[in-house]
């Protein structure tokens, strides 16, 4: 099959499927056969996806292991390793008792293991945003100088502290978060919805090459 007929044949199941979703949502409020199924196949070709996603996952920190590479590959071994055991008492608890949660092993490996990491992570990842904010709040004009005012006001609305101060700081935090934050993120919730309409067009015109350009080989 040529590179062009390739190009082709994925423009032609991106519009179709692209369609079908427009029709079912519009004119199918109970829904459409042929929608559902396609988004069925969509499940089955996601999951498919993710194993192929862990298959290259092992692949790739198996050859750390097998380089010995320095200061990375004894991590890789207890990620292959955790890796094998989440799957193994997942799947058990999926045969067996018919949900991977009921497995005990399962259940104290995400409870004790999963969470407190990810609140760890979530934690390190405050301390990197209060640098970020420490650097960002320099009043060296008038709208770092206002970011600044704004700043210190929500923080003091959301801490206990700032009523103590003052009984009117968080009336203003409040103000700022309402009348502030909302419109302006509304603002961006719309251009990001106007910006994914034009992607989406230029897909189904097939002018968006950033989304071909594997098929059409550019």
């Amino acid at each position: 099959m040529s590179t062009l007929l390739k190009r082709e044949v994925v423009y032609l199941i991106t519009g179709v499927v692209a369609v079908t979703m427009f029709i079912d949502f519009f004119f199918f409020p109970k829904g459409w056969d042929v929608a559902s199924t396609l988004q069925t196949w969509a499940m089955i070709i996601g999951n498919i996806a993710l194993g192929l996603g862990a298959v290259r996952l092992l692949l790739f920190y198996g050859k750390q292991v097998q380089k010995r590479t320095v200061g990375v590959w004894h991590y890789s071994v207890w990620l292959i390793v955790y890796f094998f055991i989440c799957l193994i008492t997942g799947l058990a608890g999926y045969i067996t008792l018919g949900h991977q949660d009921k497995n005990p092993i399962y259940y104290w490996n995400f409870t004790n293991v999963y969470t407190p990491l990810g609140q760890a992570l979530y934690a390190m990842t405050g301390f990197y945003i209060f640098s970020a904010a420490y650097r960002a709040f320099r009043a060296r004009n008038i709208d770092a100088a206002l970011l600044l005012i704004a700043g210190c006001f929500t923080l003091l609305t959301n801490a206990p502290i700032g009523e103590v101060i003052w009984v009117q700081i968080p009336v203003i935090g409040r103000w700022f978060l309402d009348i502030g934050q909302v419109p302006g993120m509304r603002t961006f919730m719309i251009a990001g919805a106007f910006g994914l309409l034009a992607y989406g067009f230029r897909a189904l015109l097939g002018k968006e090459k950033g989304f071909y350009a594997e098929v059409g080989g550019q």
